[in-house]
């Protein structure tokens, strides 16, 4: 299953000045109003959220800056509560046509429907917040967090690798040799067919426009509508459900009743951390 992130996305203190004759001006002593500390943001956040959170982690704020930025993750988490409940719906139901054996394309569809629903609903408050955490920041802290998201990206990148949905699920189900490469054979076919018909999914494309919006978001001016339009979340939303459906697909014949039964518990046990955005 996958992790997209990405995205539901929504950051001037004085540089010391060289004097004339060569002396350096001294900084201001810190006040309780200026000193900046670093410390965990949205710790009990999700999905994109939380991973700016823990960038932001990296990044010395002042105790108004924290607040505010607290108080935007706060205001994404419920704005996101109607998603997560839709995400959750969509795995139950899934889970138990996992247990059954048999996948119902059209039985799942009110539920990826719901889900599209919420999160396009959620999306004018993601734009609109990260052009409020722009404002926050100043320039040497927005320099700051974009720095610390492409280290917790990459880190995060290293995680899903060691931790990849094949290996994972080959651990809790117990998969056999053979199993795997049933699996991996069947994932495979279904890859090749989808680029070979043109309907696979352009992760690159989604890569470099939040590099772009990462970049832009360094200076001095950032406007949403400027750097990236909204996203097609419909389109996005089918494109990775069809991807993990596909996935489950292939392995659903493979197993035996009591992986199946595991599997399905699993779906439901990890249901907050399948990023269908």
């Amino acid at each position: 299953m996958l992790r997209r992130s990405l995205l539901a996305l929504s950051l001037a203190l004085a540089v010391p000045a060289l004097g004339c004759g060569g002396s350096v001006t001294s900084e201001p002593p810190q006040t309780a109003d200026t000193a900046t500390t670093k410390a965990p943001v949205a710790v009990n956040a999700h999905g994109p959220v939380k991973l700016f959170g823990e960038a932001l982690g990296d990044v010395p704020l002042t105790a108004a800056q924290r607040a505010q930025i607290e108080q935007l993750a706060t205001d994404a988490e419920s704005r996101h509560a109607d998603a997560r409940a839709a995400r959750k719906d969509l795995m139950t139901v899934l889970a138990t046509q996992v247990q059954a054996g048999q996948i119902d394309r059209a039985a799942l569809q009110p539920k990826i429907d719901a889900l599209t629903a919420a999160m396009q609903k959620a999306q004018p408050g993601d734009r609109a917040a990260f052009e409020q955490l722009h404002a926050i920041l100043d320039s040497q802290q927005r320099t700051e967090f974009v720095d610390a998201v492409k280290a917790h990206v990459g880190a995060h990148k290293g995680e899903m690798h060691d931790k990849h949905p094949m290996k994972q699920w080959a651990a809790d189900l117990q998969l056999s040799d053979d199993q795997t490469a049933q699996i991996k054979s069947a994932i495979m076919d279904r890859i090749h067919a989808a680029a070979a018909s043109g309907a696979a999914h352009d992760w690159s494309q989604a890569k470099h426009q939040g590099q772009a919006m990462m970049a832009a978001f360094e200076q001095d001016r950032f406007v949403m509508n400027e750097v990236a339009p909204p996203r097609d979340v419909q389109a996005q939303v089918a494109k990775i459900a069809d991807h993990m459906l596909g996935f489950v697909e292939a392995a659903l014949p493979v197993l035996t009743p009591q992986q199946r039964v595991i599997a399905a518990q699993k779906l439901v046990e990890h249901a907050d951390s399948i990023e269908l955005q």
